[in-house]
């Protein structure tokens, strides 16, 4: 007899404000995610894995207690594709942390809307109206300052690198949204992000032991004390079960642009957090302050202006 599913993780109907509350769940738990990593003595690449080595089977409980489980053929494409961008979006912007604040870091991963909405134009699925196009310019123009500003700093030509794994997991992140939408219009949110959640890992995992072979990292390693267990916990609980799955869940009542523009509250949210938390104080770069919230402006102007147009669908 099957056994009642869980309403944020299997429910295919919204449940009122239900949704909303969806979002506001997944933004605080994605925004916690940085604290643990600056928490954690761990290579970046490692704790992506383990948080998402420790999250799957959460899911895959969840994805068997809600019944008959469809084949893994169903939208394999769509959930292999999930699950790699995923890994690459995790293993760039968690690496880019070691070189950037928190504050510089996130608000370049969330580049992503301005991303979505040129290919959104490129494919002929929206108009390049003025207005949306000033915001990308705004984007930029922010991105340029809090790039500048990277120069200069104690890191050098490190900073840049940085900047670049941001980039290349905002980039990623794009795929990942597009992927999960056709998923999880097949899949329940469950089974989806159990699937790609496992993808991921193994992704990560391959990389992990194919760089500690060739000598390019130190491998995959396990935790080496019960404290990076807890923040491997910490992350698998947080904004991975609590952030990346209910913001997943979204997806099946809310189109991709809303549920990826509600990532931006991390924006906000993330760098605060690690500068009030006691044992970090990281106060943002003084760049952060105007480059930032150029980002930001530019990132919900884009977004906002197609919220208003014709929608014609993701594919």
């Amino acid at each position: 007899m099957n056994q009642p599913s869980s309403p944020s993780l299997n429910s295919s109907k919204p449940q009122g404000v239900g949704v909303w509350w969806l979002l506001a769940l997944g933004i605080f738990g994605v925004s916690t995610s940085t604290l643990w990593i600056r928490l954690s003595d761990s290579d970046e690449v490692n704790l992506a894995f383990r948080r998402l080595l420790l999250a799957a089977p959460v899911l895959w409980w969840f994805a068997w207690r809600s019944g008959k489980q469809p084949s893994l053929r169903t939208a394999s494409r769509s959930v292999s594709i999930a699950g790699v961008c995923l890994a690459i979006h995790f293993g760039a912007w968690m690496a880019s942390l070691q070189f950037l604040s928190v504050a510089t870091s996130v608000v370049l991963v969330y580049v992503h809307p301005v991303i979505v909405y040129s290919i959104e134009v490129m494919r002929r699925q929206a108009r390049a109206d003025g207005l949306r196009l000033v915001g990308v310019v705004v984007t930029l123009i922010g991105t340029w300052i809090l790039t500048e500003a990277a120069r200069d700093s104690t890191h050098g030509d490190q900073s840049l690198l940085g900047i670049a794994l941001a980039l290349i997991g905002s980039v990623a992140f794009v795929g990942y949204i597009f992927a999960g939408r056709a998923a999880t219009l097949k899949l329940s949110t469950a089974v989806y992000t159990s699937r790609a959640y496992s993808v991921a890992a193994l992704v990560l995992a391959g990389y992990l032991i194919i760089s500690g072979i060739c000598g390019t990292s130190r491998g995959l390693l396990p935790p080496e004390n019960g404290d990076e267990w807890m923040l491997a916990a910490m992350l698998a609980l947080f904004p991975t079960l609590l952030g990346h799955t209910p913001l997943n869940a979204a997806l099946r009542h809310l189109p991709p642009s809303v549920v990826s523009t509600a990532f931006l509250g991390e924006v906000a949210v993330a760098p605060m957090i690690v500068w009030i938390y006691p044992g970090l104080r990281e106060a943002p770069p003084e760049a952060f302050w105007s480059g930032g919230p150029l980002v930001v402006v530019g990132i919900l102007t884009v977004v906002w202006r197609g919220s208003r147009a014709p929608s014609t669908g993701l594919k």
